[in-house]
């Protein structure tokens, strides 16, 4: 027997702009609430403050019609509404709702004359006894059916003595009859409100978002081939400014980026297309040669030196793909950098009397750095190389290596044909080049050099600085961060060079 199994969806996620219509709305709601709970306890307590006032004026009205003479509690007869004399009445009473709740008591709270329909009140006891001391009463009471009665009590008093309380009441029914009422009116007008409130935040939301659905369709049309377009900018300095600033931001180093891809994709393929080129004419020539063994060797040398040209420029491209996509792993160990300095100007000493020029190490103090020994290696011997082919025959290179605060810094300075203005922010890049013309001869140089040296420095941390001047010489800065203590102590240490790396 098959069993179906159901594959249970996650609910989508509303939209942005409904999000803000629900929280305009949910915020609406809880403002409509408040301002309702506050209108009906205002007209609650207006409603019983009226009644309040009209029990005291109704009392007032009937006490000045009442008196005391030798003990006996008198009534003019102008007074009305206090009703007759009643002991235990019993039978029907009228209606609260419609009849006058008035009682009077004497001093010792036996009714003196109360209204039939006061009999059907509970009267509480503080409402007799509160009196008597000197102070009025006021409160809720109910009847025996439940109906609720407001109740004023206050004292009758003559030469500080109380003869006499005097208790008036009203039904609470009308004033309830008016709160349902008013509670009724608010249960059906703050729905239709807040439908009206959640139609009116949707358009607001909506209204809100037409800069930036205009932002959108102006970044969606920028395609790749057309990345020299900017999305426009709204005159509000808002949000939506902000945002399309940052826009324009983001496809300017894109921009940026594409070009650099594309400048490096050519270079690289017009680096690979020369030793190619070079490696099928020389193969060619020779086969032509025939049986000319000497002319084959010299072809083979010749073919053996562009395919070291060739390895070369693949391995810097490598190098560099791999660090554009954070794959190099860098070795964390004790470099002392006196003495790697010291073994590469050793290693490349041949090179410089080959080129007649000089070279000058000068090291105040040991230097150690925590870093990959093999990558430093490689950024010594390739400033050093850079410096001797763009020094004349006779000049100088001076290598420097202090250390300024928590930097290592290493100097290589040089007395050659210098870097002019307009080409130092370049000599970083990729494939970029000085005019060959003023090298001082033909060689397997590709460009990577210095891009190579600049990354690895960043790798570990450092900055570089270049300061040069036509016919004056250059001067490269490498800063290097020194270690703490501790970390020098754990980390294992470098002590000798690498062949592989330089």
């Amino acid at each position: 027997m098959k069993t179906r199994t159901h594959r249970w969806t996650h609910p989508r996620t509303p939209g942005i702009r409904i999000q803000l219509a629900l929280w305009y709305l949910l915020v609406f709601a809880v403002l409509v609430l408040c301002a309702g709970l506050l209108l009906y306890t205002q007209v609650q307590r207006s409603l019983e403050s009226s009644m309040d006032s009209a029990l005291v004026l109704r009392a007032q009205t009937l006490s000045n019609g009442i008196s005391v003479e030798g003990g006996t509690i008198n009534i003019s007869a102008e007074t009305s509404g206090i009703g007759g004399y009643s002991g235990e009445q019993t039978g029907s009473h009228e209606d609260v709702n419609f009849g006058t709740l008035t009682s009077l008591l004497d001093a010792h709270g036996r009714p003196v004359r109360m209204t039939s329909a006061f009999h059907s009140l509970i009267i509480p006891a503080v409402s007799v006894t509160q009196p008597l001391h000197g102070s009025p009463w006021r409160g809720t009471v109910t009847t025996a059916t439940g109906q609720r009665v407001r109740l004023y009590s206050m004292p009758l008093t003559t030469q500080d003595h109380t003869f006499a309380i005097l208790q008036v009441g009203e039904s609470l029914t009308q004033q309830q009859d008016a709160l349902h009422s008013l509670l009724l009116e608010m249960c059906v007008i703050g729905p239709l409100i807040l439908l009206l409130g959640a139609a009116g935040s949707y358009w607001l939301a909506a209204r809100a978002f037409v800069p930036i659905d205009r932002v959108t369709r102006a970044a969606r049309q920028i395609e790749v081939n057309d990345l020299h377009q900017r999305v426009p900018l709204p005159k509000a300095h808002d949000e939506v400014y902000r945002l399309a600033v940052t826009f324009n931001t983001m496809i300017e180093r894109l921009e940026a980026a594409f070009q650099h891809q594309r400048r490096f994709v050519a270079d690289a393929s017009h680096e690979l297309r020369t030793p190619v080129t070079a490696i099928h004419n020389l193969a060619e020539m020779a086969l032509l040669e025939g049986g000319n063994l000497d002319a084959c060797t010299t072809a083979l040398h010749d073919i053996t030196g562009e395919t070291e040209r060739l390895g070369h420029l693949i391995s810097g491209l490598l190098a560099l793909a791999r660090a554009d996509e954070g794959k190099t792993i860098l070795e964390q160990e004790v470099v002392h950098l006196e003495q790697l300095v010291g073994a590469v100007v050793a290693y490349a000493q041949p090179l410089a009397t080959e080129c007649a020029v000089t070279m000058q190490l000068s090291v105040s103090q040991p230097v150690v750095v925590i870093g990959d020994e093999s990558r430093l290696i490689q950024v010594v011997m390739n400033l050093l190389e850079n410096a001797l082919h763009y020094t004349n025959r006779g000049g100088k290179v001076t290598i420097t290596l202090t250390t300024n605060e928590h930097v290592a810094h290493l100097i290589i300075s040089d007395t050659g044909i210098g870097i002019a203005d307009d080409h130092l922010p370049h000599i970083f890049e990729r494939f970029y080049r000085v005019d060959p013309a003023r090298g001082r001869t033909e060689d397997n140089r590709n460009g990577l050099g210095l891009s190579i040296v600049e990354w690895i420095v960043r790798a570990h941390d450092g900055q570089m600085k270049v300061e040069s001047a036509v016919g004056q010489g250059s001067t490269f800065h490498v800063f290097l961060p020194l270690p703490d203590d501790d970390l020098a102590y754990k980390l294992p240490a470098a002590t000798r060079m690498r062949s592989s790396g330089v």
